[in-house]
């Protein structure tokens, strides 16, 4: 079996990353990183002008806990955001860029021209926008330069649940996102191009569960071309007044019941049963089998699926937050491997740090307290037991087992087959 052939048949096929082969060499290594981290989120600005019912920077419920005022008001500089971008071109690797993070991206005063940095780049670029600032010329400016994918939190899909989720907000506000959304799609299909990729994106709570329908009946209005729903991940002592009953799980399990004998698992397409459209609603599954989780009452989702593999995220991801700390998952705030403002993103990304990370989420058992700080309120089971990178460790850890299990059926025991399975990967990508 060459190189050629074993990554069509683990790699690309289950989990589309750049250098997979050094991905795996580093996985391998269990410490150093070969190639650049595959996904990169920057947290642009922490400055936002919503207070979604359910952020864990700006909810009204959090009172005291809410970000502090001057963390509020933490931008990246533009200098400092191109040279994190020159040492990602340098790494290599990155396939995505996500602005997002602790505040709202379209804030932040060079947003246009660091989309425009990073498509020059050949990086796919997504942004997690609430969009209430997009205009029309923005609008246009935004299908001209082919931004690739925008992820349009909302929440609602009527004036009324948009309101109820964002407080300092109104009705018109709603309609707004509506008609710049529907300009979107009119412009993509007058130019024909599939860019930007439009997702809606919501998150789910007792506030708004009843209004998922409407969710998709205003994605199917404004074309978009994907839905998402993920329910709420609370802030212990604050927000979990907002997680939903077991009348409210019983309720979205028979929607979403009714909703899959129209939906497509091959193509993860959703086909409206009046003729009103198509739309990809991504993670349908992953939405149910957390739905249906025996802690889901208490906020718990992803705990039987984190304890049971490797984490893998030391390799494929990192987050930039707007106080130039560097951090190694989604969910990793309060544990940073270094700073943008005192050294480079390239030392910081094989520190010694990092390195011990990579080590210890490879191979530590989540319940350990090296993971105390991951997450809010880890102490409460609420850290990597809502695992936001799980989508990518599963893959990964199926690329490995999958090698793995190929191994195994050519006949060798199980007794060397660890060994064999190092040297066989090793011959592949190391040398």
């Amino acid at each position: 079996m060459d190189k050629k052939r074993f990554l069509e048949n683990y790699s690309k096929r289950q989990l589309n990353i750049m250098n997979t082969d050094l991905v795996i060499k580093g996985i391998l290594n269990e410490r150093y990183a070969y190639a650049g981290p595959d996904i990169v989120h920057i947290d642009l600005t922490n400055h936002c002008n919503n207070n979604c019912i359910g952020c864990w920077c700006r909810s009204p419920l959090l009172k005291d806990r809410e970000m502090p005022d001057d963390e509020k008001q933490l931008s990246l500089p533009y200098d400092l955001v191109k040279n994190l971008l020159d040492d990602i071109k340098v790494l290599n690797g990155t396939r995505q860029i996500k602005l997002v993070g602790g505040g709202e991206p379209f804030m932040h005063p060079h947003i246009m021209d660091i989309i425009s940095d990073i498509k020059k780049l050949n990086i796919e670029v997504d942004i997690n926008t609430n969009f209430t600032l997009i205009d029309e010329k923005i609008a246009r400016d935004l299908v001209k330069l082919q931004v690739d994918i925008l992820t349009v939190s909302i929440w609602a899909g009527t004036e009324k649940a948009y309101v109820d989720t964002h407080p300092n907000k109104d009705g018109a506000a709603f309609l707004k996102i509506r008609d710049i959304l529907a300009l979107i799609s009119r412009l993509k299909k007058e130019e024909n191009v599939a860019k930007p990729w439009i997702k809606i994106y919501n998150v789910i709570s007792n506030v708004n569960y009843y209004d998922v329908k409407n969710m998709i009946e205003f994605a199917l209005e404004v074309r978009a071309d994907d839905i998402q729903f993920v329910l709420l991940d609370p802030v212990i002592g604050r927000t979990e007044c907002l997680l939903i009953n077991s009348d409210e799980r019983r309720f979205l399990y028979r929607l979403f019941s009714e909703l899959e004998k129209n939906y497509d698992y091959a193509k993860s397409l959703y086909i409206d049963p009046d003729g009103k459209g198509s739309l990809t609603i991504t993670a349908f599954s992953d939405f149910i089998r957390r739905l249906s989780h025996a802690k889901s009452k208490d906020g718990i989702y992803d705990e039987d699926k984190t304890l049971k593999i490797p984490c893998y995220v030391g390799w494929l991801f990192i987050r930039a937050m707007a106080t130039g700390d560097v951090v190694p998952c989604c969910k990793g705030h309060r544990m940073p491997m270094g700073n943008l403002y005192r050294q480079s993103f390239s030392d910081i990304w094989n520190s010694e740090q990092y390195r011990l990370f990579r080590y210890n989420a490879k191979n530590l058992k989540k319940t350990h307290p090296y993971f105390s700080e991951i997450g809010n309120s880890a102490s409460k089971n609420m850290g990597c037991y809502n695992c936001d990178n799980l989508w990518q460790n599963e893959p990964m850890h199926k690329i490995i087992t999958s090698a793995n299990k190929d191994i195994l059926d050519t006949g060798i025991s199980a007794k060397n087959r660890l060994s064999v399975f190092f040297n066989k990967l090793v011959r592949f990508f190391c040398f």
